[in-house]
């Protein structure tokens, strides 16, 4: 079934002090082979903590603000227009936002979640 929304009325999920995650695409709205997401981030967040999926390929699209984003042991500062492809298996995370916060999209697929976390080297729940 296809929709026309505004992205801030989608279904959301609140990370508190971290984002607010707009699920713009996905199973709960009708997609059946992909998920979409918007990102806001607070500004000047940050964390040690990375993952890995065994079958996923995901793209990060930066709109507004910094992304500080960990991509297979390299540190990078991102900003509006610039894009992430990852493919299965790659260590990354978006590890911090600046002072303005972050805005970005996220589209991976397949849909279902298969996400290993780690901290430190670590794996972690």
């Amino acid at each position: 079934m296809s929709k026309i929304f505004k992205a801030t009325d989608a279904a959301t999920y609140v990370n508190e002090g971290v984002y607010t995650m707009y699920r713009l695409a996905g199973k709960d709205v009708g997609a059946k082979n992909f998920t979409t997401v918007m990102y806001d981030y607070a500004p000047n967040w940050s964390t040690k903590r990375r993952h890995t999926h065994d079958s996923r390929e995901s793209i990060y699209i930066i709109l507004e603000g910094l992304a500080k984003v960990h991509l297979n042991g390299e540190d990078h500062e991102l900003g509006p227009g610039m894009v992430v492809y990852l493919s299965p298996g790659d260590m990354h995370g978006v590890t911090g936002s600046g002072p303005e916060g972050l805005k970005m999209i996220e589209v991976w697929a397949p849909q279902d979640p298969d996400v290993t976390y780690y901290e430190d080297g670590k794996v972690v729940e």
